[in-house]
C-alpha cells in the first residue's frame, strides 16, 4: 500500500476495540513511519488530526453528507459529540450556527484547528465538556433564548446532533425538564438526531424502544430512524429522528406517555454507508 500510494506514509493495524471515554484505540505499526499525524479530504473539507488520540470514520462520509443536508442556512445546531468536526465544520459552511462539544482534550483542539483550517472559526463555538454538562449549560441556555418568547418570529430549525452509538441514548434522559417557562409551538421544538448500535433482529425498532424507554414517551407518530451501515455481523448502526416532545423538555408540564399530538417526521429511506 506504501509502495503504490505516495500520499500514504504509515500502514497500521488496530489491535483493541474503542473501548475507553476518548473514543481512540491502540495500534501498531506495520510499515512506515511512527509518526501518526493526518490529513484527510472528505466531502471537500479539510481535516487534520492525531488518528492515534482521537476517533475517526471514513465509513461515516456519507452520514455526514445526509445530516448537513438536512440543515438550512440560519439554523441552529448543537453537536454534542463532536470528533474532530466531520458534522459542525460542514454546517458552520452552510452558514448555520454551530456549537460543537467533545469531551477529548485532543479532540477539542483539533477541532479548533479544523475551524481555522476551514475558515470557519467565526461561525463555530467550540467546548470541551462531558456531553450532559454541555446539554444541562450551553445548549439550555441557548435553547431559552431560541425558544423564548420571541421564538414565534423565528424561522430557523434547532438540530442536536448526538453521534456516541455506544451511549448516546443514555443521554436522551437529560432532555426531561431542561427547559422553564411556557412551551414554544411544536413546530419549533429541537430535532434531535441520535446514533446507537444495534445486534437485535429488528433494530429500527429496537433503538426506538430503548429511545422511548429512556425518555417515557411513546415516538411511535414523531420519529424516523435511518440505518447508517452495518458496522458488524448482526450489529447495525442506526440514527433516531425526532422533535422533543415539549411534554418531556419543559418542566411542569403532563407527560403522555402515547405523545399523539405532534405531525411525525418526514421518513427517510433506508441507506447503508458502505
Amino acid at each position: 500500500m506504501i509502495d503504490k500510494n505516495p500520499g500514504i506514509t504509515s500502514a497500521v493495524n488496530k489491535i483493541n476495540n474503542i473501548d475507553n471515554t476518548y473514543r481512540n484505540f491502540q495500534m501498531e505499526v506495520l510499515s512506515g513511519e511512527e509518526n501518526m499525524m493526518t490529513k484527510v479530504r472528505e466531502n471537500n473539507y479539510t481535516y487534520e488530526f492525531d488518528f492515534s488520540k482521537v476517533y475517526w470514520n471514513p465509513r461515516l462520509s456519507t452520514e455526514h453528507s445526509r445530516i448537513t443536508e438536512l440543515l438550512k442556512p440560519g439554523d441552529v445546531l448543537f453537536d454534542v459529540f463532536s470528533g474532530v468536526g466531520p458534522f459542525a465544520i460542514p454546517a458552520a459552511k452552510k452558514n448555520c450556527t454551530v456549537f460543537a462539544n467533545d469531551l477529548n482534550p485532543e479532540s477539542h483542539k483539533w477541532l479548533l484547528h479544523n475551524c481555522k483550517l476551514n475558515k470557519v472559526d467565526q461561525k463555530v463555538k467550540v467546548f470541551n465538556l462531558d456531553g450532559k454538562d454541555f446539554l444541562q449549560g450551553p445548549v439550555r441556555e441557548e435553547l431559552m433564548q431560541q425558544l423564548g418568547p420571541l421564538s414565534k418570529e423565528r424561522k430557523h430549525s434547532v438540530h442536536i446532533v448526538m453521534n456516541l452509538p455506544a451511549k448516546a441514548i443514555e443521554f436522551l434522559s437529560t432532555f426531561k425538564a431542561l427547559l422553564d417557562g411556557q412551551p414554544c409551538g411544536s413546530e419549533l421544538l429541537p430535532i434531535v438526531h441520535c446514533y446507537s448500535f444495534s445486534k437485535d433482529a429488528n433494530p429500527a425498532k429496537d433503538v426506538q424502544q430503548r429511545a422511548e424507554t429512556v425518555l417515557g414517551i411513546s415516538l411511535e407518530a414523531c420519529s424516523s430512524v435511518h440505518l447508517v451501515r452495518n458496522v458488524a455481523p448482526n450489529k447495525e448502526m442506526l440514527c433516531i429522528t425526532f422533535r422533543i416532545p415539549a411534554a418531556i423538555l419543559y418542566k411542569h408540564q403532563t407527560v403522555n406517555r402515547d405523545n399523539r399530538e405532534d405531525p411525525p417526521l418526514k421518513r427517510q429511506r433506508t441507506d447503508k454507508d458502505l
